[in-house]
């Protein structure tokens, strides 16, 4: 039993590594458009049994047929791009 904790101690601690340093991140949207959807009724809905209602209104302004872009760029030397154009960032 106790070579087997050890063996996966071993393991586990083989592969930690050093945190990434990030020289910038970000988000944005492609594409898409807004829809207004107005005259429905506001309902009450309880999510968890027992639980407080709560109103949920789904009049409003929403974006669809949009595309969420979320990106991280490490810091230290330049960066390859692979996933698109085949050439180093700078």
């Amino acid at each position: 039993m106790r070579a087997i904790l050890s063996f996966l101690v071993l393991i586990v601690s083989g592969c930690a590594q050093a945190p990434i340093a990030l020289r910038d991140m970000g988000s944005f949207h492609v594409g898409g458009r807004d829809v207004e959807i107005s005259g429905k009724p506001v309902k009450e809905v309880v999510f968890t049994p027992g639980g407080v209602p709560a109103k949920v209104d789904p009049n409003g302004t929403y974006s669809v047929e949009a595309m969420y872009v979320q990106y991280f760029l490490p810091a230290g030397a330049a960066a390859a791009c692979r996933c698109c154009c085949g050439t180093a960032a700078a």
